[in-house]
């Protein structure tokens, strides 16, 4: 099996301890009684785009087991997709805050193929980022600062057959605003990959330095003033 990654250059690896404060946190599984439902647009705290919504499956329905074994999760193509699932809300933050996107995520488990999916962390405006990267499974690697209006986390091939994988997209900002979410593919093939345990949290954390650790999937930090050097790197 193999992963294509694109990640920014000048990368740097960190580790962050602190209490976060939960602002967000969504599992699906109070969603619709706990019962599946095709192009679902009734989500807590979250607005579902696209071609036809996305679906929230039941773990169980369709072949499908959602993470932990239970519950529910989102399919994000849709009937027929591509599908989009974004915050409802904007949340604030200060300056120096940690902002985490934690969330975990599937192949479609139906063996239709590889599926891309993107994770976003999506600024009111121009935003200056600090520090910015990826936590995979807990292990934690880290890239770049500048000026942006989003950073996201994209893979473009995640197979059908790959376990759910638990992912935090982190960034500290320079300046106070306020910042959304959202989550996307461009499958469109009536199944695409799971979503499950999205949560949102805010905290005045400080960073420790680590070790260079895993890279896996591709960064991308969108915005102003942004100098970023593109390699692409592949994994047996």
């Amino acid at each position: 099996m193999k992963f294509y990654s694109v990640l920014a250059a000048s990368a740097l690896l960190m580790s962050a301890s602190a209490q976060a404060t939960v602002v967000f946190s969504n599992n699906f599984d109070a969603e619709n009684g706990g019962a599946s439902a095709l192009n679902y647009n009734s989500f807590n705290g979250l607005n579902s785009t696209g071609a036809r919504y996305v679906d929230l499956v039941a773990s169980g329905d369709y072949g499908i087991t959602c993470a932990g074994g239970s519950g529910s999760c989102v399919d994000l193509d849709g009937t027929p997709g591509p599908g989009t699932l974004s915050s409802a809300s904007s949340y604030a933050f200060s300056a120096g805050d940690l902002i985490t996107l934690s969330f975990a995520i599937s192949g479609n488990q139906r063996g239709y193929g590889a599926d891309d999916w993107t994770a976003a962390l999506n600024f009111a405006s121009t935003t200056d980022i600090t520090e910015w990267g990826v936590s995979v499974n807990g292990t934690t690697f880290a890239g770049g600062s500048g000026l942006a209006d989003a950073i996201s986390f994209s893979q473009a091939a995640w197979t059908t057959d790959f376990p759910f994988v638990d992912f935090t997209l982190f960034a500290r900002t320079g300046n106070a605003g306020s910042v959304s979410f959202s989550f996307a593919t461009n499958s469109a093939d009536n199944v695409g990959p799971l979503l499950d345990n999205v949560s949102l949290d805010i905290s005045s954390a400080v960073p420790e330095p680590a070790t260079w650790a895993m890279m896996i999937g591709g960064f991308a930090l969108v915005g102003a003033a942004m100098r970023r050097r593109v390699a692409t790197v592949s994994f047996a």
